[in-house]
């Protein structure tokens, strides 16, 4: 049986659970390696064969052992198994995998185990991606050689078995890649906040806030846990991870011991009895929103952690300009903004986008309904928005929750409903999209999301300019 360090021992065969991004690196890893490889995907036999086509993974003959239409025992001879993200932690072929003592790895436990850089993790319910993506640039300003990955979109072990001990491995972190940790062990884990999200998966809602808590398991008084003074539950967490790890908070106002946190205009910080001044201005960064200021008071105190310098933590936040689909300006015509935020996942991050901008909101939001508590943001809403079009499997309860909270309509399509917003809208308006629900009812993904929307909003663009 498989279960040492598998950087001095490679296992002899493996199976993956997921043919999805995550999965197919893992599989590509431990071919190279010359193990015995085995996919199981719930997926029809045609899409597999397909993915694994297009990844290279057939070349003129079977180069790995699969199964399509379901998971069945033939997992279970295999010496170690990888589950990707996507995949349910509670399947009785992984209660069959515990019985026989065979251990079940996510990606990401594989790409720290392979790395020999260091690990700076992130998780948390919303805001995850622009944070890592502050720390990142950060971390590069700071003088590091620096890989960003995981759950943003590049699986950890592509990158980190090609990484030195001087460099970092700046890692988005999901609940559902810390389900299947062992041994992971970042030198500094931040949980940027804790909100109602993914009860579609997880039976209530401490189960999802336990499955986040994973990312310090491993942690000792040789690591930090960074966590949100402004989240109550998350204050809790510090008071029982004291003593077993160093503790770092960032928030609104100044925490109290080691910090890191909003001051007057600027980020201020606090670390072993040393203080000081990350950004005199806010307004210096390329970033607007107090949210995403808050997202950079947790950059730096990660970075902090990591041993950066706090002027060039300074100069690495403010040279981040945004990331697609977060937000992201598209477009304007007649004097109506476009905005993709297509990221936008939970109830808080559309909260998030409407707040932006203030009033005159025109907002597009719906998608796989996850259970987010999206009563939490009426008043948002009231506020913010000025009318409201719904799409995907979760409209009719969104509906039913902001009926007479501000104006909705349904749409089949978000090329309808982005018609719908644009002949609401006046001069001056922007319409956004923040759906706050997941992608998978409709799209393949959050970016293939975003990417229609902007292709819809192009053409009108492209219309109104004949």
């Amino acid at each position: 049986m498989f279960g040492g360090d598998i950087v001095k021992e490679i296992p002899k065969s493996v199976a993956v659970i997921g043919a999805a991004r995550s999965g197919i690196a893992a599989a590509k890893y431990f071919l190279v390696r010359g193990s015995r490889v085995f996919i199981s995907d719930v997926c029809d036999r045609g899409w597999l064969d397909s993915t694994l086509n297009e990844n290279q993974l057939y070349d003129g003959g079977v180069l790995l052992e699969s199964e399509a239409g379901g998971h069945t025992d033939r997992i279970l001879d295999y010496e170690l198994i990888i589950l990707s993200p996507g995949v349910r932690g509670d399947l009785d072929i992984l209660k069959s995998a515990a019985a026989r003592n065979i251990p079940v790895w996510s990606e990401m436990e594989l790409g720290f185990r392979v790395s020999k850089a260091p690990f700076l993790a992130v998780t948390g319910s919303s805001g995850k991606s622009t944070t890592v993506s502050l720390l990142a640039s950060v971390m590069s300003a700071a003088g590091f050689e620096t890989a960003l990955a995981g759950n943003i979109g590049t699986p950890v072990i592509d990158v980190t078995p090609f990484l030195s001990k001087d460099a970092v491995v700046v890692a988005e972190v999901s609940s559902f890649q810390l389900e299947a940790v062992d041994k992971f062990k970042p030198r500094a884990a931040a949980v940027i906040n804790l909100m109602k999200n993914h009860l579609d998966r997880y039976a209530c809602e401490d189960d999802y806030y336990n499955a986040k808590k994973l990312i310090a398991k491993n942690l000792t008084m040789g690591e930090y846990l960074v966590l949100n003074a402004d989240d109550s539950r998350l204050s809790r967490w510090a008071e029982e991870f004291k003593g077993r790890t160093k503790i770092f908070m960032f928030g609104s106002r100044d925490c109290g011991g080691d910090c890191a946190y909003l001051s007057g205009k600027g980020i201020n910080y606090r670390m072993n009895g040393v203080s000081g001044v990350i950004i005199d201005d806010t307004a210096a960064m390329r970033l607007a929103g107090r949210h995403n200021f808050m997202n950079a008071c947790a950059a730096a105190a990660v970075a902090l952690c990591a041993g950066a310098d706090s002027k060039l933590i300074g100069r690495g936040l403010c040279a981040f300009g945004g990331l697609p689909h977060r937000l992201e300006f598209v477009g304007e015509t007649g004097g109506v903004s476009f905005y993709n935020d297509s990221k936008s996942t939970t109830a808080e991050s559309i909260e998030c986008a409407v707040s932006a901008f203030g009033s005159k909101v025109l907002l597009i939001a719906g998608g796989k309904d996850k259970g987010c508590d999206f009563s939490a943001i009426v008043d948002s809403i009231r506020k913010n928005v000025k009318s409201i079009v719904l799409i995907g499997e979760a409209k009719e309860r969104m509906a039913a929750v902001w009926e007479g909270v501000a104006p909705v309509t349904k749409a089949a399509t978000l090329e309808e409903a982005v018609d719908t917003a644009f002949k609401n809208a006046a001069r001056g308006e922007r319409v956004v999209f923040s759906p706050g629900c997941s992608s998978f009812d409709m799209f393949r993904d959050f970016e293939h999301r975003g990417d229609i929307f902007r292709e819809t909003v192009n053409n009108i663009v492209s219309r109104k300019a004949c």
